[in-house]
């Protein structure tokens, strides 16, 4: 009977699966390298990616606070410019208020039944005293004076009686607030108006 010894054959079974666990292990390993080194790549070009594009926005807003700049620097002309605008029309009209309030007086004074003997404008305040027929004369003539757009309220300072070339009269002194009439407003355009419905029809 022949006896065939199988121990070195289970040995090597052994080895060879040893080194199969080996191979896969190193394998494996190598896998997981891999892997770890496809991600870091592509976390380095994502790394790339997102600092180009923050480069990119940081131009942008450099551009943009430069035109931002621009912009604040031109509404502060522009809000200078309308100051100054503003200044020149006020003292312009200013400067026209005296002759027109004095055009008034002379417009609104009945000389037939009335005359000044003084008048003083201080600021905002006009003082004028005079001499009338009688008492309904000068009230018609306060009333008249408040009608006007260019005074505020006519209020009678003094009235006494006076005697003139043997006649009796009133003398008078009034104490007039001076208020310059609104400036009109700016023509409306009616062709922008007429363009608009014409593109809305």
């Amino acid at each position: 009977m022949i006896k065939i010894n199988l121990l070195p054959i289970k040995t090597i079974k052994k080895r060879l699966r040893r080194r199969n666990e080996v191979f896969f292990l190193v394998g494996s390993l190598l896998m997981v390298l891999l892997l770890l080194a496809g991600v870091a790549l592509a976390l380095g070009a994502k790394k790339q990616a997102l600092a180009a594009e923050i480069s990119r926005l940081e131009q942008q807003r450099s551009s943009l606070m430069a035109i931002q700049r621009q912009i604040t620097a031109l509404q502060q002309s522009q809000e200078a410019l309308e100051v100054k605008i503003a200044t020149i029309k006020r003292l312009h009209r200013d400067a026209q208020l005296p002759v027109r309030v004095l055009d008034e007086i002379s417009n609104r004074t009945p000389s037939q039944r009335m005359w000044l003997n003084s008048l003083r404008i201080a600021g905002t305040t006009m003082t004028i005293s005079g001499v009338g027929l009688d008492n309904p004369t000068v009230a018609q003539y306060m009333q008249a004076l408040e009608r006007s757009p260019y005074f505020a309220s006519a209020d009678l300072a003094s009235t006494a009686q006076t005697e003139i070339g043997g006649q009796k009269l009133k003398s008078f002194s009034l104490t007039i607030r001076i208020t310059p009439p609104p400036e009109p407003e700016p023509e409306k355009d009616d062709t922008a108006d007429q363009n608009a419905g014409a593109e809305g029809s």
